[in-house]
């Protein structure tokens, strides 16, 4: 993780949300994403630090599940953004699995650069000022999402995503990467990808995760 502690696991590169709360009674909470991730904890890049030995009660989207864990940080770094290096000291039952099984996933010859999250979210593209199409998100990571359709969207095609009116948030802006029809979820699915100037995409990402951890 860091020069500041001593490496008994090996570290992966993963771009995973986590959403980081202090003990009872801290009014400290925060989403971040990890830039690596080991057996004994992870790297994480935060719009807001805490100090080193802080209590953590972590909730990580490992993918397969929504694990809990108690950890604690071990450094602090504050540069724009954040880094805070964490140091897992209670993960039990099914979430030690979940968790023992994303560290071999990505030690594997096929790790992911960052996780996609299973979530399912009413969504509207819009593809012109007159043109939109209602669909559902099903899976979403920081560099896009997958989307079913009711009709295909040509490749390249430029789209505004919008969010139902009480997640509060902007459109996002992205593009049509693939296209695959499925007649199991009555539409077509498809990859898009976050636009990179887009500025509204980090809000975006915080905000559908954030509901997804807080269900």
């Amino acid at each position: 993780m860091s020069q500041h502690e001593n490496r008994y696991h090996s570290r992966f590169p993963l771009r995973m949300p986590v959403l980081c709360e202090g003990a009872v009674g801290s009014e400290y909470r925060t989403l971040g994403l990890t830039q690596n991730v080991s057996q004994s904890g992870l790297l994480l890049v935060v719009p807001r630090l805490a100090v080193r030995g802080t209590a953590m009660n972590l909730r990580l989207l490992t993918g397969d599940r929504i694990a809990r864990a108690e950890a604690g940080v071990i450094w602090a770094a504050d540069k724009s953004p954040g880094l805070m290096g964490l140091r897992l000291t209670d993960l039990t039952g099914v979430d030690r699995l979940a968790w023992e099984h994303l560290i071999t996933f990505q030690a594997g010859p096929t790790p992911r650069a960052s996780l996609r999250i299973p979530i399912d979210l009413e969504v509207t593209c819009l593809l012109s000022s007159d043109t939109s199409l209602h669909g559902r998100v099903e899976n979403l990571s920081d560099g896009g999402m997958m989307i079913v359709l009711p009709q295909p969207v040509t490749p390249q095609t430029r789209v505004s995503v919008v969010v139902p009116a009480w997640l509060i948030l902007p459109p996002v802006e992205a593009e049509v990467i693939w296209t695959r029809a499925n007649p199991a979820v009555h539409g077509v699915v498809h990859g898009l990808r976050f636009l990179a100037s887009d500025m509204g995409k980090e809000l975006f990402l915080i905000g559908t995760l954030l509901r997804q951890l807080l269900n």
